[in-house]
This record gives C-alpha cells, sequence and structure tokens, in this order.
C-alpha cells in the first residue's frame, strides 16, 4: 500500500473519530425543554458536520484531487450558518429567559 493512501485512510479515520467526538455531548446529555434541546442538537450538529467536511477536504488533498475552491467555499458557507445559527440561538434563548422572568408569577 502506497504511503499516500495509508495517510489517507488516517485522516480518514482520525475525521470520523472527531466527528463522533462533536456527537458523543449531543446523544449524551438530554435536555427536557425542546427548545434548548432543537438548539443543543443544532450546536453539536454543526460542528460535527463542519469537522467533517474539513476532514473530508483534507484526505481529498492528501489523494491528489483539487478540491480547494470548491471546499473553501462549502466551509466559509457552513462556518457563516453556524455562526448565524448560535448567534440566533443566543437571541432566542435569552429573550424566553427575560420573558419569564418578566412574566413570572409574584
Amino acid at each position: 500500500m502506497s504511503g499516500q493512501y495509508l495517510a489517507a485512510i488516517m485522516m480518514f479515520f482520525v475525521t470520523i473519530g472527531f466527528t463522533a467526538l462533536f456527537w458523543l455531548p449531543a446523544l449524551k446529555f438530554n435536555q427536557k425543554n425542546t427548545l434548548v434541546k432543537f438548539y443543543w442538537m443544532g450546536f453539536w450538529s454543526f460542528l460535527g458536520g463542519l469537522s467533517a467536511l474539513a476532514g473530508a477536504q483534507s484526505v481529498l488533498m492528501i489523494l491528489g484531487q483539487d478540491v480547494e475552491r470548491f471546499a473553501t467555499a462549502l466551509l466559509f458557507g457552513v462556518t457563516a450558518a453556524f455562526v448565524l445559527f448560535v448567534m440566533f440561538g443566543w437571541g432566542r434563548l435569552t429573550l424566553k429567559g427575560l420573558m419569564t422572568v418578566a412574566t413570572k408569577p409574584k
């Protein structure tokens, strides 16, 4: 087996390992509130997806494929979507918490 294929296989399994580590908190810690659960699962899903895309780009680059422009654009788009998702989720959860405190019976 050539060194290039061995390096690609190793990078593939490292990518699978890191992606699985990002899924572990999402599956292990259960959230009771449905809104919090949605953002909790989405946060870890995005991180897993980002690591999977970055790992796939690395594996293809090790194998000598020219994926630089497409993979970089894809990673940039997913990263921007992740930031928007986190900021929107933070704002929504903060407003929900403030509304709960404001309307709490005294």
